[in-house]
């Protein structure tokens, strides 16, 4: 079992804390995302299961194994960095083979041995042709190849993946990400995998921590944060484009709940209203996907002012951002609309689907 625990972690650098009672866990073989905005304390967690940073309290478990204090070497984990961290004075060969040559190895393994690992490996990888090369022949996608082989040629338990595609070009990003997660899919490694990245996080994880500040705002599977995100901060980082975050306000009329934005009033599924009545106060956030907004070509019962921020096409869609007080609505039509920035245009709002969250704490409302 490799199976990658987190109990109750604090870290504070100098006066600032950063964890303060995290707790996580990735099961055995399975591939967990860290996916959070620059700042959110996803590196440095990774940094803490790879020995290169400790907690100041609270404990780190591969297996059944407390590993805190064990240096790196110790603890069967694989790193591949996102600036891949070759050495240029070696062979693609030589590079693969330095971690059963390096000092903490040394004498474990027989050249023969040594040799047999480089070529399965490098096999596996797709880079069995270019073994006598040097690194700085490569292209990225290359390179990127080599820096995940060196991380798995001695069969570790668990496998590091820092931003592992950041720095290749839109095409071999895509064609890394499958790679990565069918290599994942065969050899069955427990991995963690850093990403800033929703796309990538959604497309390649099994289990996405979403962070914010230190904290995780939500753990679960990608359809599962996607369709039931539990705070509005999960609602409009996961998506492409994320959901829409519209602040609003409850209200009564006729004995019903009813919302209002930005003037207009909404009515409210059976549902979603009893969601709207477990809310502690009037003030709440809608979330938006793009489906369920659309221009209007005039003024109409409901329809809501918005100006145009930013507009552009995508294929055979045209995407625009709309703004209204301080919100942003993301918007999809298939028409060919012509629009410029400033433009005024009305929106229909569709509550169907819709995601409700409480404002002052961002949570989810659900009914209980």
């Amino acid at each position: 079992m490799a199976g990658i625990y987190f109990r109750d972690i604090y870290k504070s650098f100098g006066t600032s804390r950063l964890f303060e009672g995290l707790s996580l866990a990735c099961p055995d073989r399975k591939y967990l995302c860290l996916l959070g905005p620059s700042g959110c304390g996803k590196t440095t967690l990774m940094r803490i299961v790879a020995g290169l940073t400790e907690p100041d309290s609270g404990e780190v478990l591969i297996g059944d194994k407390r590993v805190n204090g064990l240096p790196p070497a110790s603890r069967n984990i694989g790193l591949a960095f996102q600036n891949y961290a070759l050495y240029p004075h070696l062979s693609v060969a030589g590079n693969l083979a330095f971690p059963l040559r390096a000092p903490i190895r040394r004498g474990r393994y027989r050249q023969a041995e040594i040799e047999e690992r480089v070529k399965r490996v490098a096999a596996l990888l797709r880079i069995d042709q270019l073994l006598h090369r040097r690194v700085n022949q490569l292209s990225g996608g290359q390179q990127q190849r080599v820096a995940l082989g060196r991380a798995l040629i001695h069969d570790p338990g668990v496998l590091l993946l820092d931003e592992p595609v950041t720095h290749l070009d839109a095409r071999l990003r895509y064609e890394m990400r499958a790679e990565i997660k069918l290599l994942h899919d065969r050899i069955g490694t427990t991995t963690i995998h850093v990403t800033h990245d929703q796309q990538e996080a959604l497309a390649m994880g099994d289990l996405i921590a979403v962070m914010r500040n230190g904290r995780i705002e939500q753990l679960g599977a990608p359809l599962e944060l996607y369709h039931e995100p539990a705070t509005a901060f999960v609602a409009g980082f996961i998506g492409d484009p994320p959901m829409s975050l519209v602040h609003a306000r409850l209200a009564q009329e006729n004995g019903n709940t009813i919302v209002q934005v930005a003037g207009s009033s909404l009515s409210l599924s059976e549902a979603l209203a009893a969601q709207a009545n477990m809310a502690p106060s009037r003030e709440i956030i809608v979330g938006l996907r793009p489906k369920q907004v659309a221009l209007v070509e005039r003024p109409e019962a409901g329809a809501v002012a918005t100006t145009v921020y930013s507009h552009g096409r995508v294929g055979r869609e045209q995407q625009l951002v709309l703004t209204f007080g301080r919100d942003e609505v993301h918007c999809r039509t298939s028409s060919a609309i012509h629009v410029t920035t400033g433009d005024k245009v009305w929106l229909s709002i569709s509550l169907d689907g819709a995601k409700l969250f409480d404002a002052a704490s961002g949570r989810a409302l659900a009914h209980t």
